[in-house]
Order: structure tokens, then sequence, then C-alpha cells
């Protein structure tokens, strides 16, 4: 299977640690988002990573699609309970993680797009929401105290909010758990760089 990726998308990140975590090879290709490649777009019409291709051909996209079909394809570890309360929790996590990502990636890019004279109001909006999520979560740990999805999801939201916002880090508890969360080899495998 070949992962089509950025190295810096928390997304793909999140994949990726699943994918090691189930021991599972992917081919890594780095895709340019400035200049997509004829494969990532005949593969998924949005351009968008990561998109995940079969040996048959056939593409997958959008991170919780990837990461749910990774997660059917053996059970050395589950990471995304089958069925009832479990599931859905572990799947709100990921929900809540990837908008903690959207909105990190809204901001990064308003900064990026208007260096000069960039909105400040909305970034930081988008920065006090990422402080009110580092507030919830953190209020919440003991539910991410078993590894699943969910955790893997929030420390990829974690960390790449520290690659592009690092003047908002997790304090506190949060970041003792997301500095020892990161010590997984699959998390210190996948770290964003440029």
């Amino acid at each position: 299977m070949q992962l089509l990726y950025t190295k810096r998308s928390p997304y793909a990140r999140k994949v990726r640690v699943v994918a090691l975590e189930k021991g599972i090879h992917l081919d890594l290709i780095d895709e340019d988002l400035q200049d997509k490649s004829k494969r990532l777009l005949e593969a998924n019409p949005l351009g968008k990573v990561p998109t995940l291709i079969l040996g048959n051909g056939e593409a997958i996209y959008d991170s919780p699609v990837i990461c749910q079909y990774l997660d059917e394809l053996n059970d050395k570890i589950i990471l995304i309970h089958k069925s009832g309360q479990a599931r859905y929790k572990v799947l709100k996590w990921e929900a809540m993680a990837d908008d903690l990502m959207t909105i990190a990636i809204n901001a990064y890019m308003e900064k990026v797009r208007h260096p000069q004279d960039f909105h400040a109001p909305f970034v930081s909006s988008q920065e006090a929401a990422i402080q009110k999520a580092y507030q919830f979560i953190e209020s919440r740990l003991n539910e991410l105290s078993v590894f699943s999805l969910a955790p893997v999801a929030v420390a990829s939201a974690i960390g790449y909010i520290h690659f592009r916002l690092p003047h908002v880090v997790a304090q506190g508890k949060l970041a003792q758990w997301f500095n020892e969360f990161s010590k997984r080899p699959s998390m210190a495998q996948t770290i964003p760089t440029v």
C-alpha cells in the first residue's frame, strides 16, 4: 500500500502512527501540495493528503476512514473498538483532535498568507479555541490513558500545534502527558519536519 502524504500533515501523522503501531508497512510518497502530482489527483480528485492507495489501485481518503481501514487489517492491537460506547468515545476524541488540527492549520495559514497584515482577530480566536481545547483535554486525560486511536489523534494534533504555533504549546499535566506519549517509537518516527 502507498500513502500519499506530507511530512507536516497532522492527519497523515495520525495515519502513519496507526500503521506503525499495527505493524503495517506503507510505502510513503511525499507529495508537494503546491504542485499536486497526477498520481494524487487521480487517486483523490480533491488532491488532499493523506490518501491511501491499495494494492489493487483503489484509493481511500480522509484520515478517519484510512485509520479505520488500517485498524481492521489485523488484530495486533485494536485502536478502534468494534462497537458500543467505547467505539463512539474513541471516534469522538478523534473528531475533536481533527477539528483541533484544522483550527491550528487555519491559524498558521493565515499568518503564512499574510505575514505583514494577517487578520489578528481571526488568529486570536483560533488560538483561544486551541487553549480551550487544551483545558478540555487536560480535564479528561484519564480518558486517554488506555492506548487507542483517541490518544494517537490528540497527540498528533498537539504535535502539529507545537510544530507550527510554538507559542501555543500545551502546559501542565497536558504537556507532561504529551511528552510521555511522544516517547512511543511510532510518535518519535513521525515528528513533523519542514
